[in-house]
């Protein structure tokens, strides 16, 4: 997931179960980063955002419904959560979100489509039509990524977009995949179908509303910074207002 390949191990059928169930189509091989045994455990979702500290090699993550801690230069790690998708779902995105960020990436709220073999981001909150332009693009035929959340990795000097578990209206459970990014636009609805550029200023501030980030330790802030500075630099940044009831903006990416 986001290039990252994770193992977990568990007594519990239940944690099993959901861990099959939910990210089935992301089961897969490669380079290890940590064996995570988990261990299931009641909780609720209270505080709703998870609490990400890194300290020398350890990885603290915790939440109402889950606490893990990682030693990431051993590669083992501990959880206990409860068994269900939303709080799996939460943990997962509060460590992958830290290891994209560690990465050279990000985690990013987003609608991501593929065209020509190239990954496209639309940035956009809740509301911005993330949810209504990845369903216009895959009723014409495109394929979509995900239509909330978009893992953007660094690797080899260039930036590639993941295949994604999560999702918005669309609810889709992804699959694996990933993909050159070919450009980011900033999302906004309007009357008609047009492309314009994006000051990098403006730019900034889309990327770091739209960012998924949960860990404020020190340094923290520097890196997202770094990473931005580098996103700005390699990839074009265009504004997309799009009219909701037609696809033909795709003719413009």
């Amino acid at each position: 997931m986001g290039g990252t390949v994770l193992c977990f191990e568990s007594d519990s059928a239940g944690v099993i179960s959901v861990l099959k169930r939910r990210y089935a189509k992301f089961a897969g091989k490669g380079r290890l980063l940590c064996r995570i045994s988990v261990r299931a455990a009641e909780g609720r979702q209270n505080p709703f955002k998870p609490l990400v500290e890194f300290s020398g090699n350890r990885l603290k993550l915790e939440r109402g419904d889950f606490k893990a801690v990682l030693d990431l230069k051993t590669g083992l790690g501990e959880l206990r959560a409860a068994p269900n998708e939303q709080c799996l779902d939460a943990f997962l995105r509060s460590l992958i979100s830290f290891l994209l960020l560690h990465s050279g990436g990000f985690m990013l709220h987003s609608a991501g489509l593929v065209k020509n073999g190239k990954a496209y981001l639309f940035l956009g909150k809740s509301g911005a039509g993330k949810s209504t332009l990845a369903k216009l693009a895959a009723a014409a035929g495109t394929e979509v990524i995900s239509d909330e959340i978009n893992l953007l990795r660094f690797e080899g000097g260039r930036f590639r977009v993941y295949g994604s578990p999560f999702w918005g209206e669309m609810r889709s459970d992804g699959r694996q995949g990933n993909w050159p990014l070919g450009g980011i636009y900033l999302l906004g609805k309007a009357k008609a179908n047009t492309v314009s550029p994006a000051a990098g200023r403006v730019a900034l501030k889309f990327l770091l509303r739209c960012l998924v980030n949960f860990s404020k330790g020190p340094g923290t802030a520097e890196l997202v910074m770094k990473n931005a500075s580098r996103l700005l630099v390699k990839v074009e940044f265009r504004r997309l207002e799009f009219l909701k009831a037609d696809s033909s903006f795709l003719e413009l990416i």
